[in-house]
């Protein structure tokens, strides 16, 4: 149950949830969860039967009403206080998986397919395509510690530069020492220069025209050089720079590798310490930076993001910020189960590694939520129990260093799917 002080933080007004009603605060948080994937009234049928109260089951329009009551920085709340749990439980017993003693993060943002409504058309972007079709977007970014699995931070907004999100909005969830692992977008010196001044630390994958000693060593037979990188002598970047007090010159190390493809990658890092960071490791830690990308696969496809229950800028962050704190939550209680599938493999002496089900884990989570957030009659303990269990039925099978290629659709295929199979209202 969520505690008094919480719904007094969260509630618009705070005349709203004062009375005794069969929407209570808790109520409608946890509605708001668990109607993620379908219809509301549908929805709420299954959370007041869950609860034993089928009869008292509201409609969808008195739901909607009542939903707008809660300010959805709530979910961003129960997001931060389960990831802040997960570093505190699993760093007591040395469980937090770091390289070299750093937290290796990795950010990314994608596109997110919002309902064409007014609201929504105002508050985020309005983009054509080529046959001037129209279509609502928001940028999603997010922060995400890629050896265990958990995002630190998220944000949704318009269309705009993602170095925005990264240094407004996510930086808070960073702390000193923490190693960033970025695309080719984020050759910034901005993003350098702010990392130095507070203490982090970057790894990013250099464009073909990118600073210029980068773009020297890339024509060089060096497969590694230490350089120093300025400040740009005009624009709007030394304009920020010195507004916000950064350093106008950063000591970066630049590494060469070949890909199995024959591509030449080049790698910056401010790691510049070759004993305490050997060149050859950067590849597989850049790597890990595909975990980040797995996450928003299961964000978007597994956990259905776009599927959203209402037409609202309110309902809209609700239901993303919902489905982020899910995802977090999922994470963390997958890991006993995932311990407990590898120490089977182990013993059996399997050649493929067993992982747990993200479809299946979801779910279950999802089914459970009003028993885990909102029923006074129920035993955390024993739903926690229950999950475990489902959390380990039909494991998927990964074959180690497995590679696809990824398949390039016709304009026509992408437009039937957006068209006739992908669902961005429940």
């Amino acid at each position: 149950m969520l505690a008094d002080k919480t719904r007094e933080k969260y509630r618009v007004s705070d005349k709203d949830f004062t009375r005794e009603r069969v929407l209570t605060f808790s109520i409608v948080a946890v509605s708001i969860l668990r109607g993620h994937k379908f219809s509301l009234q549908n929805a709420l049928n299954k959370v007041f039967a869950a609860l034993g109260k089928l009869r008292l089951t509201p409609t969808n329009s008195a739901f909607c009403q009542a939903r707008q009551k809660i300010d959805p920085k709530l979910f961003i709340r129960l997001h931060q206080a389960a990831r802040d749990d997960f570093y505190q439980l699993y760093g007591q017993d040395g469980e937090v998986l770091t390289w070299r003693g750093h937290r290796v993060l990795a950010y990314d943002g994608t596109y997110i397919n919002l309902p064409n409504s007014p609201q929504l058309r105002e508050a985020f972007s309005l983009h054509r395509n080529q046959h001037n079709a129209e279509c609502v977007q928001a940028l999603a970014g997010v922060l995400y510690d890629v050896r265990n699995d958990i995002a630190l931070g998220a944000q949704l907004g318009p269309d705009q530069a993602e170095k925005n999100f990264l240094l407004n909005d996510l930086w808070s969830a960073t702390k000193p020492g923490d190693l960033i692992v970025m695309d080719r977008l984020f050759d910034d010196f901005v993003i350098i220069a702010t990392a130095e001044k507070y203490a982090r630390k970057v790894l990013v994958r250099c464009p073909t025209n990118s600073f210029a000693a980068v773009n020297e060593f890339r024509l060089s037979d060096d497969t590694e050089r230490i350089v120093t990188i300025d400040l740009p002598t005009t624009g709007k970047t030394r304009k920020y720079v010195r507004e916000h007090n950064l350093p106008e010159s950063v000591k970066v190390r630049l590494m060469k590798f070949t890909l199995d493809t024959g591509e030449v990658e080049i790698l910056l890092t401010t790691l510049c310490d070759r004993r305490r960071y050997p060149t050859a490791e950067f590849k597989e830690v850049y790597h890990w930076r595909w975990n980040g990308e797995t996450f928003f696969d299961r964000v978007k496809n597994i956990f259905e993001v776009e599927r959203f229950s209402g037409f609202s800028k309110t309902a809209i962050e609700q239901d993303f910020f919902g489905v982020i704190f899910l995802a977090t939550l999922e994470s963390i209680l997958a890991k006993g189960p995932q311990s407990e599938l590898a120490e089977q493999d182990r013993r059996r002496r399997n050649k493929t590694q067993a992982m747990v089900n993200r479809a299946v884990s979801y779910v279950s989570l999802v089914d459970r939520a009003v028993q885990l957030l909102a029923d006074p009659r129920s035993d955390p303990e024993e739903v926690l129990d229950e999950l475990r269990l489902l959390f380990k039925k039909d494991p998927t099978r990964n074959l180690k260093d497995r590679k696809f290629e990824r398949k390039k659709l016709k304009h026509s295929a992408r437009l039937r799917f957006h068209r006739y199979k992908k669902r961005i209202n429940a």
